[in-house]
């Protein structure tokens, strides 16, 4: 069972995150981190995909039985191998959900509805640690992208601007000045795809900003889990936005990771080890701490970590001097919002 520390309060959790945030943290945002925006969890998707699916491709019969059963798509595509037409046909799928939650979430910030605390997080380090500011994420969508330009930020994605985009590696994660109109620039480097990323009938890379439907004769970048993105991420865009992630994983004086789960063999291998070896500082701030996450992390706890997760009563908060945990009542700042406000001053919630 996890300890009370009676000692631990929160102004100490509020200065112990300001100083690990003042360094020049890489931020790894996670399905965590997008969910309270109303993109699909694992499991979401699955019962989406369940629903989407109706015209029985090939192997989809005991691939679907497994997906019911299990509900985590990393581990039925691992159990039940598919056909690539089959693969496609669940990628192509896949695109369709996630957009269309996008989208929605896309039209409640046009119109001012949805509170928005990973923009104030991004706004918080470039004021306060670099005004060039790295995130990696796994996830597909546009909500890092929405947060940088809300926060006046340029956000890169390694393509060029315009209407028909194209992928240049040259400009993945290149340093330079904040475009005229924007202050700063966030790189999100899209390890599993983006929404917006397709590859044309020629195999060439193109971006189609907020496309309604896939394009004619093109397939969507997104690498699904499972054994097919061991095939997809030796190609570009992949390949190079993985290099570049590994370089700023390896360069970073600090992570922070939002609603990220340490279950992705892509981007975690570099992070545990700086973590553990080179006593680099580590914030979680999610709802749930993953069996991975404990297993990485609290057996043999690492110098500088901060972790947060949900508690009946609050938060529970996990430190060098409280690897059990220490139970902070009455605020949640497990949720990225009380977060945001503990590092500014507020109490939240």
């Amino acid at each position: 069972m996890p300890t009370v520390d009676s000692e631990f309060t929160y102004d100490e959790l509020a200065k112990l995150a300001q100083r690990f945030l003042a360094e020049r943290p890489v931020v790894v945002l996670g399905t965590g981190a997008t969910i309270p925006h109303g993109l699909p969890s694992m499991s979401a998707l699955a019962d989406g995909l369940l629903s989407a699916i109706t015209d029985n491709p090939e192997g989809w019969d005991v691939f679907a039985e497994r997906l019911q059963a299990t509900k985590d798509l990393e581990q039925a595509l691992h159990d039940v191998p598919l056909p690539q037409d089959t693969v496609e046909h669940l990628v192509r799928a896949t695109w369709e959900i996630v957009s269309s939650e996008d989208i929605c979430l896309y039209k409640q910030l046009l119109r001012g509805e949805a509170a928005f605390p990973l923009s104030d997080l991004f706004a918080y380090l470039l004021r306060t640690a670099d005004s060039h500011l790295r995130v990696i994420t796994t996830n597909y969508d546009r909500v890092a992208e929405y947060a940088a330009n809300a926060v006046g930020a340029y956000a890169s994605t390694g393509v060029t601007a315009g209407w028909l985009q194209r992928f240049v590696p040259a400009s993945v994660d290149r340093e330079r000045a904040p475009s005229p109109g924007f202050e700063g620039l966030v790189t999100i480097l899209k390890v599993h795809g983006s929404l917006d990323w397709f590859r044309d009938p020629t195999d060439d890379v193109i971006a189609v900003p907020l496309a309604p439907a896939v394009p004619d004769q093109m397939k969507p970048l997104v690498v699904t889990p499972g054994v097919s993105k061991y095939r997809e991420v030796h190609k570009d865009p992949f390949r190079t936005v993985m290099s570049a992630a590994d370089t700023a994983l390896r360069k970073a004086t600090c992570y922070v990771c939002i609603g990220y789960g340490f279950n992705d063999e892509h981007v975690q291998p570099v992070l545990v080890n700086r973590v553990m070896k080179h006593d680099i500082p580590l914030v979680i701030v999610t709802k749930k701490l993953t069996t991975q996450t404990r297993s990485s992390f609290l057996n043999q706890p690492p110098k500088h970590f901060l972790f947060m997760e949900e508690a009946p009563t609050g938060t529970m908060v996990y430190t060098p001097n409280n690897p059990g945990g220490a139970i902070l009542d009455g605020v949640w700042v497990w949720k990225l919002q009380n977060f945001m406000s503990m590092l500014t001053g507020g109490r939240g919630s």
